[in-house]
């Protein structure tokens, strides 16, 4: 079998709200991660695998071909040296610990990266980035989460020539240049970490991609995963965790 095994970060989900659980477990959890990364994974060629913290970060990324950072919580704004403001108020500092460890250890191991949402957060923070704590709604234009469904293609990115992110989307960019994409994020990348370079802005100016192609790192703010089909992004992801896996 040479699909190639895919990490996938996944968060706290406390059992008491799902509903009817069994008696005794009061106070238990569940780490979980929704489907769509799962399945965009698996539809691209890759082997979809979820992180629990109870493993070494370490240790499980040598046993990866490739990495996937899914979204979830804000960064706790101590990270980049910052207090929170009233916006950011959902903080898993065990998750920031592990996905940190993760994004190190994944770089030192040359295991490619694919950063969503969160997950683009996570990575520009761990390398020394900052984070815009809250995006402000201009004009009517806004990053945050809306009634639509989820692969509704909110807003264009301009995205930047000569980038892996614009080989990977190939015919997804039009001839200006610009890629439709769905927008869940209220935060946003302030000034961008070491090694990463800005790929990807909205018509707002707030960015909306970074990468390193040293480090096969891409790192985005929307969710390709929503998005219908075979996403480029994942496809992307798969070439690259596939030379790892062959060499």
């Amino acid at each position: 079998m040479n699909e190639p095994l895919i990490g996938i970060t996944t968060r706290v989900i406390e059992a008491s709200g799902l509903g009817a659980v069994p008696k005794g477990i009061d106070g238990a959890h569940l780490w979980g991660v929704f489907a769509d990364y799962c399945e965009a994974v698996s539809a691209a060629g890759g082997v979809p695998v979820m992180l629990p913290r109870s493993v070494d970060p370490t240790v499980i990324v040598t046993r990866l071909d490739g990495l996937l950072l899914s979204g979830g919580e804000d960064v706790d704004p101590i990270r980049y040296g910052m207090e929170p403001v009233p916006q950011s108020t959902h903080h898993d500092q065990a998750r920031d610990e592990f996905e940190f460890q993760l994004v190190a250890a994944a770089i030192e191991c040359g295991v490619p990266i694919l950063a969503i949402c969160r997950g683009c957060q996570v990575v520009n923070v761990a390398r020394g980035g900052t984070l815009i704590q809250h995006l402000a709604e201009v004009d009517g234009f806004s990053h945050a989460e809306t009634d639509e469904h989820r692969s509704m293609r909110r807003h264009s990115v301009e995205v930047a020539t000569e980038s892996m992110l614009r080989a990977a989307l190939g015919t997804d960019v039009d001839s200006d240049g610009n890629a439709a994409v769905n927008s869940y994020h209220h935060q946003a990348i302030a000034e961008p970490g070491r090694g990463l370079r800005i790929v990807a802005w909205a018509p707002d100016g707030t960015v909306e991609a970074v990468e390193s192609a040293e480090q096969r790192v891409l790192a985005v703010q929307w969710h390709p995963e929503m998005h219908a089909g075979v996403d480029p992004i994942f496809k992307w992801l798969i070439a690259e965790s596939t030379k790892r896996r062959t060499a």
